[in-house]
C-alpha cells in the first residue's frame, strides 16, 4: 500500500486554484442573522428568517474556489512515481470547470435565470470547495500503473447566497460530501474520479437549490 501526502504539491495547486479560505461556519452564520435549518440532506443549512429566498428566480453563480489536496490511500500493483503539481492542478483546474456547469444546471434545472450583473431580484451565489482529498489522482507519467479505492474522495462544500444588490447574506450551506463509488474496491483512474465527484456535486447541488426554493417555510 503506497501512502503518501503532498503538503508541497497542495500549495502549487492553491496557487493555480485561487483563493480557498473556507466561508464562515455556523457561529459567523449566526452572527450574521442566520439560523439554523433540519436538512435531510444537508449537513449544515443556515437561513435568513425573514428573507424571501423562493421568491428569487434570477441567480447570478461566481466562479467556484477551489482546494486540493491528496492523501493517496491506493493499492497499486507496482511502485508508483510521486504525484507531480501537474497532475494537481490538471485535476483542479478541470474539477472547478466541471463544478461551475453542475451549480449553473442545478439552478437552471429548477427555472432560475442566469444573470450575468448584479440587478434587483437577483440572488448572487458563491460556491466553494475546501479540503478536497483525491484519493487516486492519476498521474501523467510513462510508468503503467493500477489504482483501487472503495471512494474516490471527498471534500467540504460551501454555498452561500446573498442578495445581488445589497450584498445581505440571506443563506449558507456547509456540507461535508463522499464521492463514493460502490461498497468494494475498484481500480480508479481519471475518468472514474471525475465521475465520482461529478456525482457527489451534482446531488449536493439540487439539494442546495431545492432548500434554497423551500426557504423557512416547512413543516
Amino acid at each position: 500500500m503506497n501512502s503518501q501526502t503532498s503538503l508541497g504539491l497542495c500549495i502549487a495547486v492553491l496557487a493555480l486554484a485561487g483563493c480557498a479560505t473556507p466561508p464562515p461556519g455556523a457561529t459567523q452564520a449566526m452572527q450574521e442573522g442566520l439560523v439554523a435549518v433540519h436538512s435531510r440532506n444537508l449537513d449544515g443549512l443556515y437561513l435568513r428568517p425573514d428573507a424571501n429566498l423562493p421568491g428569487y428566480r434570477r441567480v447570478m453563480i461566481d466562479p467556484v474556489r477551489l482546494d486540493v489536496r491528496t492523501q493517496m490511500h491506493a493499492y497499486n500493483r507496482i511502485q508508483s512515481p510521486a504525484v507531480y503539481p501537474e497532475d494537481l492542478a490538471r485535476f483542479a483546474k478541470e474539477t472547478a470547470a466541471s463544478l461551475d456547469e453542475i451549480v449553473a444546471e442545478a439552478f437552471t434545472l429548477r427555472g432560475y435565470e442566469v444573470a450575468a450583473a448584479p440587478e434587483p431580484g437577483v440572488l448572487r451565489v458563491s460556491p466553494s470547495v475546501a479540503e478536497l482529498y483525491v484519493y487516486a489522482p492519476d498521474r501523467l507519467s510513462p510508468w503503467r500503473t493500477r489504482n483501487f479505492t472503495r471512494d474516490a474522495g471527498q471534500a467540504i462544500l460551501y454555498l452561500e447566497a446573498r442578495d445581488a444588490v445589497s450584498g445581505a447574506v440571506l443563506g449558507r450551506v456547509v456540507h461535508r460530501g463522499i464521492a463514493r463509488e460502490v461498497n468494494r474496491i475498484n481500480v480508479t483512474d481519471h475518468v472514474s474520479n471525475h465521475f465520482w465527484f461529478d456525482t457527489m456535486f451534482r446531488r449536493w447541488a439540487e439539494n442546495c437549490v431545492a432548500e434554497f426554493q423551500a426557504g423557512t417555510s416547512r413543516p
